[in-house]
């Protein structure tokens, strides 16, 4: 029986070769890489062009980058625009694969699906609330003033678009294709991308005592994800779950000492690992409400 995920993974046997997913891998992580150095050499060579010298424009960009501030957030999200080329060149020169069949068959974002995603998010986040309010009580207020969060809102949520669209070409667009080719099973196609994409969080909060907690989170958020693209055949709604998560919690509450500066309210960082088992839970219930016939998320029909 043919499925939505057959009709979006068909493009990925253009040009056969499982080397061909190791090497790609490789290409476009050095491809990000380049690009965060790249951006990184112009802030140094930024204040080079001021009063600084070698040495303290260098001083300059690590306390900038530590920062907890909108300006340092929105630049660090933007070292992950460099994916998008990459993989279209990745694609381009190792798959002859056009960069369009990684959003859907037809070669296009389905933004309708990307809607309802940023929608899934919203309940998402209305759970979580509801969870962290209960178990750990009310979120401070930051010093963040009100005009400066509105006027960092739009750039934010560009480059959170970015950021979290970037990962998904990665781990459910690139890795979840060329595997899906070549395996039915989930296990391999699923599982493998979210256990992958987990893993590449380890660091992120491990000084809270919370890393295995986060690499948990986020590869249930990574089946979830795949579970998407399963019903939908593209990568559209996964991309709009993903960018409205992001978005919500580095725009509205966070945790202190995980990724702030952008937040009006933030949670005390005692309570980071009930928060994080809260976000579990609900991202459970996201895969749950994907896999059941109560989903709004429907295959689009192919002749």
């Amino acid at each position: 029986m043919t499925t939505p995920l057959d009709f979006y993974a068909a493009p990925g046997s253009a040009r056969r070769g499982f080397w061909r997913l190791f090497v790609g891998i490789f290409l476009i992580v050095a491809g990000w890489l380049i690009w965060t150095v790249a951006l990184f050499i112009a802030f140094v060579l930024y204040q080079l062009s001021g009063d600084l010298g070698v040495n303290e424009s260098l001083a300059a960009m690590s306390a900038f980058v530590e920062t907890a501030s909108p300006v340092s957030i929105i630049f660090q999200l933007a070292t992950f625009i460099g994916i998008w080329p990459t993989t279209w060149l990745t694609l381009k020169l190792l798959h002859r694969q056009p960069f369009g069949t990684l959003f859907s068959p037809e070669g296009r974002m389905r933004w309708g699906d990307f809607s309802r995603g940023l929608l899934l998010a919203a309940g998402f986040w209305l759970i979580t609330m509801f969870i962290g309010l209960a178990m750990v009580g009310t979120p401070e207020r930051t010093d963040l003033p009100m005009h400066v969060w509105a006027m960092a809102l739009a750039p934010l949520a560009l480059m959170v678009f970015f950021q979290a669209s970037a990962e998904e070409l990665i781990f459910r667009g690139y890795i979840l294709q060329q595997l899906a080719v070549r395996w039915r099973s989930p296990l391999v196609w699923g599982f493998l991308p979210a256990f992958l994409f987990g893993l590449a969080h380890y660091s992120s909060g491990s000084e809270l005592g919370i890393g295995w907690h986060y690499v948990g989170v986020t590869l249930m958020f990574g089946l979830a994800a795949a579970a998407l693209v399963w019903r939908t055949g593209s990568l559209a709604a996964a991309m709009g779950l993903h960018t409205g998560m992001n978005l919500f919690s580095l725009s509205g509450v966070g945790v202190k000492g995980i990724v702030e500066g952008t937040q009006l309210y933030l949670y005390d960082a005692s309570g980071a690992k009930i928060l994080f088992l809260a976000d579990g839970a609900a991202t459970l219930m996201i895969l749950l409400f994907v896999l059941s016939p109560l989903c709004p998320f429907r295959a689009r029909a192919f002749a």
